[in-house]
């Protein structure tokens, strides 16, 4: 039996994803091959040291209320729901972290609005089962995206749109329907480049507990993508040891928001009548803010750390 863990981290704001991503599963378990476990590990995270409840017109438990409900699509699978309403700070790292379990082979990083086939987790699931490097990271195809440094992710059938006006040209029922109604064999093609951004990836045990586990100390936010694609690299370049991305072709994910529902602000879809509703307490410094100011001492930091592993 293989093992796979998805981590699903949901900020109240985001709870109407929890109906299309966990619709998505939904309809994924009819694909499995019976020799892969799937273990869900979702948290909604209403933190009072994030968001002013007392000030806020909804209250949390109309959000409970609805994860609790949205939560028994997931019934077929191996479901942790988690409610966080404690006052300190807490995000995806802290879920990230908690997740780790011995009997885990694989770990996805599942973003709340990212659309995904139903036949995606099965394929990544049985690719998976075939790669044998001691540590590696798969990822799907994505449409196009801000600048170059993507492209290496980027769909053929996507790629000619326009790195400025993507997002005002792409409308993912076009991508859904084109996965639907175009028969293009799926492969698994190693990369050069080390890209990935958390979105709907596959990482092996070894590599995701091993190489780039979320220091004890790194709380709540924060670029894990960015930090285990500069690790990656190292890993790889200077410490010759055996790393390599994967690429799975003509399967694709991609923000929900863009279409016809598509807003000014990318990150509002789905999101901007819950917020308006919401008083989110001012961060100036919270850890989002404290990555972006030391990203680079926490990168090396964990170089370090494998250099002196490897040496």
């Amino acid at each position: 039996m293989t093992n796979i863990k998805i981590i699903y981290h949901l900020m109240p704001w985001e709870i109407d994803y929890a109906l299309l991503t966990f619709t998505q599963l939904k309809k994924s378990k009819y694909y499995l091959p019976e020799d892969i476990n799937v273990t869900i590990d979702s948290a909604l995270n209403l933190s009072s040291y994030l968001i002013d409840w007392n000030e806020s017109k909804l209250p949390k438990e109309y959000f409970i209320e609805k994860y609790k409900q949205l939560s028994l699509l997931l019934k077929d699978y191996n479901h942790n729901p988690k409610i966080y309403e404690g006052n300190e700070m807490y995000g995806h790292l802290d879920l990230q972290r908690d997740c780790i379990s011995p009997d885990t082979d694989y770990y996805m990083s599942v973003c709340p609005d990212m659309y995904f086939s139903e036949y995606l987790l099965s394929y990544l699931a049985q690719a998976a089962q075939s790669i044998h490097n001691k540590y590696f990271v798969l990822t799907a195809q994505i449409g196009k995206l801000w600048d170059e440094s993507w492209d290496v992710l980027v769909h053929k059938e996507f790629n000619n749109y326009n790195y400025k006006d993507w997002e005002h040209s792409l409308d993912i029922f076009d991508i859904d329907n084109y996965l639907h109604t175009t028969q293009n064999e799926t492969t698994i093609l190693p990369i050069n480049q080390h890209k990935w951004a958390g979105w709907f990836d596959l990482y092996n045990k070894a590599f995701f507990e091993d190489i780039v586990p979320v220091p004890q100390d790194w709380k709540g936010y924060g670029g894990w993508d960015l930090y285990s694609m500069h690790s990656s690299y190292f890993l790889k370049n200077n410490l010759n040891q055996d790393f390599q991305q994967y690429l799975l072709t003509n399967q694709i994910v991609f923000p929900y928001g863009v279409g016809p529902l598509r807003v000014e602000n990318l990150d509002g879809f789905m999101t901007d009548y819950y917020r308006k509703l919401m008083v989110k307490k001012d961060l100036k410094f919270d850890q989002g803010y404290e990555f972006n100011q030391k990203a680079h001492i926490l990168i090396q930091q964990n170089i370090n750390d494998l250099t002196l592993k490897f040496s």
